[in-house]
């Protein structure tokens, strides 16, 4: 009875070995990608557009789609577009989950056509560690030199300059250069929707005030039309964390966290300041 024993217990373990073995693919966090997507010309996508914001495994030939949303309104002030991906610790995963480390890629796709050329590298990542929030922005078109300026932006203020506009024109047009001098390179024009060529078109603060004892502060910039202005804040400018900042454009109105369309012209905006305090201010573009 002993040796029967012993062989029945054997023959358990040893069935029991290849489950025990198997490997577990546990959820995880997903991984939040989100940011900023222009057209073209450099204005912002919205909803009106009708543009969809999708993530697929880089190089699958099916095309599979992991994530998907619309242009618009997102939880991230000033952002326009925000994805979830499904991330498993191991294979096999979830139909609609990958592993950290597979290349995912961004597209846009508008009237069923893809918006995105392809060879882009800012549309094309490693998928990060679960958990993970990155910010993407990204821009519509071909950008042959991938410096963050489409093509046809380039070529649209070099031909209305009466400058040529071929490759080499391309090459030469960078993205920290700053062609008409006014301080603002040229891939913060393209950002701020102002004219790379023009020193008078900028986007600048021109000036702030605070000390009418009401404690209330003010400050006045330039715009331009199809961006939107949000006003931030930061404590220290080494390292700094720029926080949104609730504003008004009325002197009398109660701040809000808001962001304010451009018209083309100066536009101001009040906010609480207590005497005493000490802060950085700028205006935020998008």
């Amino acid at each position: 009875m002993m040796k029967t024993f012993s062989l029945h217990m054997m023959a358990l373990a040893a069935a029991m070995l290849p489950a025990a073995a198997q490997a577990v693919s546990i959820p995880q966090s997903p991984v939040i990608t989100y940011g900023h997507i222009r057209d073209e010309y450099g204005s912002p996508l919205t909803s009106f557009s009708a543009a969809e914001i999708l993530l697929v495994a880089d190089g699958k030939p099916d095309g599979r789609i992991y994530a998907r949303t619309v242009a618009g309104e997102t939880p991230y002030p000033g952002m326009n577009y925000r994805l979830s991906l499904e991330i498993d610790s191991a294979g096999p995963v979830r139909e609609y989950a990958v592993t950290t480390g597979t290349r995912m890629r961004i597209k846009c796709m508008m009237d069923g056509a893809d918006q995105f050329a392809s060879g882009t590298s800012r549309c094309v990542f490693a998928t990060p560690a679960q958990g993970t929030a990155q910010r993407l922005d990204l821009s519509l078109g071909v950008d042959a030199d991938d410096d963050g300026m489409p093509d046809d932006w380039e070529r649209w203020y070099l031909s209305c300059h009466g400058r040529p506009s071929d490759e080499a024109a391309l090459l030469a047009f960078a993205a920290d250069g700053d062609a008409d001098g006014d301080g603002m390179t040229n891939i913060r024009e393209f950002l701020a929707g102002t004219d790379p060529f023009l020193s008078t078109d900028l986007m600048k603060i021109t000036s702030f005030s605070h000390g009418d004892g009401t404690g209330r502060a003010e400050i006045k910039f330039t715009t331009t039309v199809d961006r939107t202005y949000r006003l931030v804040a930061a404590d220290s400018l080494e390292d700094p964390v720029w926080a949104p900042v609730a504003a008004t454009r009325s002197r009398t109105d109660t701040p809000e966290y808001a962001a304010y369309a451009g018209t083309g012209r100066t536009m101001t905006l009040y906010f609480d300041l207590p005497e005493g305090s000490q802060a950085f201010f700028r205006i935020a573009v998008q």
